[in-house]
């Protein structure tokens, strides 16, 4: 659990807006991986948006777009979609929590498939 969390810290620890954008990218599909789901490392935005939507019922449409124009968008926008990205992600985890039941959850902690994304 410690190395995951220490991993985890280590991916947002930079002021890069498109290096945090992607970071908000791989905490998702690592949480995803570690519940079982295959997230292919190919798997575009709006694909991982759909896997949260299709598995969890989770709708991440704003984060999918927050991310998109954090990575990819003009500097300016970047930095505010880069705001809005990471509290989409606080709220997408939050959903992901209350939808899945303890044991699930002791199940994906304890995954090591986040480890290798």
């Amino acid at each position: 659990l410690l190395l995951k969390a220490l991993r985890r810290s280590a991916r947002f620890a930079t002021r890069d807006t498109r290096a945090l954008a992607a970071a908000c990218r791989r905490d998702v599909a690592g949480y995803l991986a570690d519940q079982g789901v295959d997230v292919p490392p190919s798997a575009t935005m709006p694909e991982v948006g759909a896997m949260l939507q299709r598995f969890y019922s989770v709708d991440a449409t704003s984060f999918v777009r927050h991310v998109t124009v954090a990575r990819f968008g003009p500097p300016a926008p970047a930095t505010e979609a880069l705001r809005s990205a990471r509290r989409d992600l606080r709220g997408i985890r939050r959903d992901l929590r209350q939808r899945l039941g303890v044991v699930s959850r002791v199940r994906g902690a304890l995954s090591l498939r986040s480890l290798s994304l």
